[in-house]
């Protein structure tokens, strides 16, 4: 090859490849050990992986040996192949870079040592020493650099470049991966992307990025924040989106290829010069990507790659926090609403106000909030669960706290992944005890990992059977079918998912929810209501319609509206929403426009359903809080909000 990969970074952007793992699932290469156990198995398809993706536009192919290091392997029973398999999966990307035909180059792709879920880090020597031998067959199989991949922690991966550099002088590519804790991008270790480039900004390698766990709008702010380095290059690789479990309990990724597309051309606009995908990318995000950067000039770096932005969405207006010993400022409207609510004749039944209580902060922080969504006309808190991966209060702890502090009924979320029947049985016994009474029962998404964005988990038992549980506990039986000295008194409520990909599975499954002894069901977001409406028709002609809550929340800004309607999975943002939000962009008028539209949806939604949920962000914004959209969005419900948004 006449050019290194130094030189081509040097003097225009390379486009790499996506996800293999997806890919290889979605191909049929099921293992069940590691992964990258398929080099040496099935050749042939990881051949066919990199040539599709070649095919596609990308200049860089990484080896199917994320993860292929001997701690990671052995607890597959690998640890005896460490070199077979890295040095396998090096010349199979080799092999195709070598028949393409124009320039290529093989990244050989090296995870940290530490497995996930491990708490505490392999020991910096043992894990220098796996990360030298993985490298020393991955450079033995051909490949052009290493790149370091979805590192969480900044010592960890500056060890690593340091381990790659005692085998080898072939450049490294060295990736941090963020979560966003409710506007905060962390790595695990609580670092921020300037902390990052800052540990690494002399080690040595020739470029430092970012990929994994956050989708393309969120790497974005990532990749700003990390950039200009003063030294390395910048590299960034999203997910497509947020991942998901389907109905065969297989996950998959929201994400379309023209939004990866176009982020991918920001991300050059604000300095990146390696740019591909992670998990959820396919060969269609990478030939999104190389059309996109054929209208970019991509052979040279930006002038100001850092006056290149967006306008960035409304600063957070930090919710005052009460002290720890303050009194109830007021009392609330008693409990007994969801009661009241469900008993209530059809055409009597008043239409039922609850606010989601959710966000960052402590307990005192959502009390606060909590006490606002009250004043301004909530009859009802609901507690859902968070995807957050730090230490934050649990949300079964959160709902005791506002159940013991303000006089209104509060509602809980409760998920059944990564929990046992009998573990759930307990929780489920203790939260009756401590005064918990009305429940939503969902199956539940894993939170997005920063290493593996999500895992099988446990799937003893999914919503549908944790709803069965229940309602058992409330006939006075417990798992086993044994008599309980006392039954329980849940309400019970289960998820309907408007925007699910089946519709029809959708709505079969909803009416087996209340089969299984729903009282209520409740819709995740929605911003238009036909979706909506096919669920409850079949609910209607099943001769299982409940009351239903529909979950609404006011847009803060373009941005938020662009990530729904491209990144997260079952949300679906009609046109209608998002061309008002398009003109409104990102600044202080967004989130009126915001709630505007929320407020016309709602008085859309009276005739339909029985109530809804009303969501916010955790922070106010400049015109949304927790009592302004309470209490605009109960005054649509009833009618008397008369504003309009121009379409």
């Amino acid at each position: 090859m006449s050019e290194s990969f130094t030189e081509a970074l040097g003097r225009r952007v390379l486009l790499g490849d996506g996800a293999m793992g997806t890919l290889a699932r979605a191909s049929g290469g099921l293992v069940e050990g590691h992964g990258a156990e398929l080099c040496v198995i099935a050749p042939e398809l990881v051949s066919a992986l990199h040539e599709r993706y070649l095919a596609a536009g990308a200049d860089v192919l990484q080896t199917h040996t994320f993860a292929a290091s001997r701690p990671r392997l052995e607890r597959h029973g690998l640890a005896r192949r460490v070199r077979e398999i890295n040095l396998a999966g090096a010349r199979l990307a080799a092999a195709v870079r070598d028949a393409a035909g124009r320039p290529a180059w093989v990244a050989g792709s090296v995870s940290p040592a530490t497995p996930p879920g491990l708490a505490v880090p392999v020991e910096e020597a043992r894990a220098a020493i796996a990360i030298r031998e993985q490298v020393e067959a991955l450079v033995e199989g051909g490949v052009d650099l290493v790149v370091l991949e979805t590192f969480s922690r900044a010592a960890e991966l500056l060890a690593a470049i340091r381990a790659v550099q005692d085998v080898t002088d072939l450049p490294v590519v060295a990736q941090a991966t963020f979560v966003d804790e409710d506007g905060e991008l962390l790595t695990a270790a609580g670092e921020s992307p300037a902390d990052v480039v800052a540990r690494l900004v002399d080690a040595g390698a020739v470029a430092v990025g970012t990929n994994c766990t956050l989708g393309p709008q969120g790497l974005l702010d990532v990749v700003r924040r990390m950039g200009p380095t003063g030294g390395p290059f910048l590299s960034a690789q999203p997910n497509a989106g947020l991942p998901h479990v389907v109905a065969d309990r297989s996950v998959r990724f929201a994400g379309d290829a023209e939004h990866f597309a176009r982020y991918v051309l920001r991300y050059v606009e604000a300095g990146a010069r390696l740019v591909g995908g992670c998990c959820g990318t396919t060969p269609e995000h990478t030939a999104a990507a190389a059309r996109a950067l054929t209208t970019h000039d991509a052979w040279s770096p930006p002038a100001t790659p850092r006056d290149a932005r967006v306008v960035p969405a409304p600063r957070a207006v930090p919710d005052p926090t009460p002290a720890p010993d303050e009194e109830i400022d007021q009392p609330g409207p008693g409990r007994g609403a969801v009661e009241r609510w469900l008993r209530g004749r059809p055409a009597s039944r008043e239409f039922l106000v609850a606010a989601e209580v959710a966000g960052a902060g402590g307990p005192d922080e959502h009390l606060s909030r909590a006490r606002r969504a009250v004043s301004g006309g909530a009859s009802v808190l609901w507690v859902s669960r968070s995807r957050a991966r730090r230490a934050t209060t649990s949300t079964t702890g959160l709902a005791v706290h506002l159940h013991d502090r303000i006089d209104v009924d509060t509602a809980l979320t409760v998920t059944s992944w990564q929990t046992s029947l009998l573990a759930l049985q307990a929780d489920l016994l203790g939260l009756h005890a401590l005064g918990v009474r009305t429940l939503v029962c969902e199956t539940g998404n894993p939170p997005v990992h920063a290493e593996q964005a999500v895992g099988d988990g446990v799937w003893e038992v999914d919503g549908l059977e944790l709803l069965r549980l229940a309602a058992d506990l409330n006939r006075g039986v417990d798992a086993d079918g044994a008599e309980l000295g006392t039954a329980t008194v849940f309400r019970l409520g289960a998820r309907v998912t408007p925007g699910a990909d089946d519709l029809d599975r959708e709505a079969e499954r909803a009416v087996a929810k209340v089969e299984a002894g729903a009282e209520f069901l409740v819709s995740r977001p929605v911003f238009e209501l036909e979706r909506l409406r096919t669920v409850l028709d079949a609910l209607d002609a099943a001769g299982r319609r409940v009351p239903v809550l529909a979950s609404v929340g006011a847009l803060t800004g373009y941005a938020q509206a662009e990530h729904l309607r491209h990144e997260v999975p079952d949300v679906v943002v009609p046109d209608a929403v998002v061309e008002p939000m398009r003109r409104a962009g990102d600044g202080p008028d967004a989130a009126r426009t915001g709630l505007s539209l929320a407020a016309e949806l709602v008085a859309e939604a009276a005739a339909l359903v029985e109530g809804v949920v009303v969501r916010w962000p955790g922070s106010a914004v400049p015109g949304l809080d927790p009592a302004t959209a309470v209490t605009r969005l109960r005054a649509a419900a009833n009618g008397v909000d008369g504003s309009r948004v121009r379409r």
